[in-house]
């Protein structure tokens, strides 16, 4: 196995500020409200460490077997990330807020489906089906990714919830590698092993690179006081609320009734 400079300038540039980023998290003790986000940013760390030890041996198949292992724990990492953000900004209050839970399901599914459906539909030209199998996945992981943060923001901006600087900025960065991504890995299904695919592999990875530098720095700072909630969503807050206070008024005299 035998990459270039640039791929290797590439993967350990992403060790580098993958490391920084982790460091900054846990320093600023940001992993408490950012858990599954911190989780992944250690476990692409160690991931990219112990893949290029295995690269180093020059075993192949124990390096393939790691790699298709790690991609999974990825996967699953990647839309905890988004499930993490969504509860963030839609539970304001601490609880869910029913009607954005709703619309973030509804469209989120939506979405999984939408990208389970493109990525079956086209047929990538590749050496091999392993290949083949390797590009749907990637082009499906970020179509999901994409269309799931599409659904919590929607479900926000339709109710006024209001973003912290924090999770406004990991969004930001998610969608800026998530749309570059999502944009490699569909000329990758068009155009299969091209000669500039590895020219758009690197790119994508400088991207993550830059995210996660723009990361560092938003993690590092401290949050501002958050805005304060919309009209709309105080005047939903109150009618929940009296909505409550109501049902225990009407159920205290059952209680009291039937000790």
């Amino acid at each position: 196995m035998n990459f270039s400079l640039v791929q290797n300038v590439v993967w350990a540039g992403s060790i580098g500020v993958n490391a920084a980023l982790l460091f900054v998290l846990v320093l600023k003790q940001r992993w408490r409200e950012f858990t599954f986000f911190t989780s992944w940013i250690a476990f692409l760390t160690a991931e990219m460490i112990v893949l290029y030890l295995i690269y180093r041996t020059g075993s192949v198949r124990l390096y393939t077997d790691v790699y298709w292992s790690c991609v999974i724990v990825d996967f699953l990492l990647q839309i905890a990330v988004v499930v993490e953000m969504a509860r963030i900004v839609l539970r304001p209050t601490g609880t869910w807020v029913h009607d954005a839970r709703k619309r973030f399901i509804l469209f989120a599914t939506i979405g999984t489906l939408v990208a389970a459906g493109v990525a079956l539909i086209l047929h990538p030209s590749a050496p091999s089906s392993l290949d083949a199998w390797e590009i749907r996945g990637n082009l499906f992981a970020g179509m999901m990714m994409c269309e799931c943060f599409i659904a919590m923001m929607g479900a926000a901006t339709r109710l006024g919830l209001q973003w912290g600087n924090h999770v406004m900025g990991l969004g930001q960065g998610l969608a800026v590698w998530a749309t570059v991504a999502v944009l490699v890995d569909a000329l990758h299904n068009l155009l299969g092993r091209y000669t500039w695919f590895n020219t758009l592999d690197n790119l994508r990875g400088f991207v993550w690179i830059a995210a996660v530098l723009f990361w560092t720095v938003v993690f590092w700072r401290s949050e501002k006081a958050r805005l304060p909630l919309s009209g709309d969503m105080q005047k939903y807050l109150v009618e929940l609320h009296d909505s409550v206070q109501y049902d225990l008024s009407r159920t205290e005299p059952s209680l009291r009734n039937n000790p």
